[in-house]
């Protein structure tokens, strides 16, 4: 027998771009054929990675029969996406550091983890210092894409007396005040 259709060829493709299986016909110089088709799956190295054979066999009504394989190698070549907004640099006073956001990934070939690490350089004093913010999101084959946020943290803010403070006054010399005891608090510390 001899396939009506073109013949699919051998093809490398991406895990999300695997082409439907076509249905193949076929015809015989003594009659009708049949055409049976089968695909069979050979794991690769991760899930995203593996190479489908797929197989039509055209037989006549002698039994005489014409096979056609096609070898799809698939692959995951398309690191994962983060889905939310990624956050931004930013310089904040020490009282106002964002909150980490949690960042989740999708991947063309499957599912996507996010892993989050921060780490803090010491800057001049205890209000000042840089946060690093990385997320680094990988898919099932082992391809990430990472993203960093740096965070300047500064305290540009001057301390503030906690008890009512004394007002300037004219005293007769035996008359003079003693000192309070005054105290602050800082938005750093």
């Amino acid at each position: 027998p001899t396939f009506v259709e073109t013949l699919p060829a051998n093809v490398t493709v991406e895990c999300s771009a695997v082409p439907t299986a076509p249905t193949l016909t076929a015809t015989d110089n003594c009659g009708t054929a049949t055409v049976a088709y089968t695909e069979t799956t050979t794991a690769g190295t991760c899930a995203g990675s593996y190479t489908l054979t797929r197989t039509w066999i055209a037989t006549d009504l002698c039994g005489l029969t014409k096979t056609h394989v096609q070898t799809i190698t698939v692959q995951d070549t398309t690191a994962p996406t983060f889905v939310e907004t990624l956050p931004t640099n930013v310089t904040v006073e020490c009282s106002a550091v964002p909150t980490a956001p949690t960042l989740t990934a999708t991947d063309n070939c499957g599912t996507a983890t996010v892993a989050y690490t921060e780490t803090t350089t010491a800057g001049s004093c205890s209000g000042s210092y840089t946060l690093t913010r990385t997320w680094i999101a990988t898919d099932l084959c082992g391809l990430t894409k990472t993203h960093v946020q740096t965070i300047t943290v500064q305290d540009t803010t001057a301390p503030t007396f906690v008890e009512t403070l004394p007002a300037n006054v004219t005293v007769e010399c035996s008359a003079v005040p003693t000192a309070p005891t005054l105290t602050a608090t800082d938005n750093c510390g």
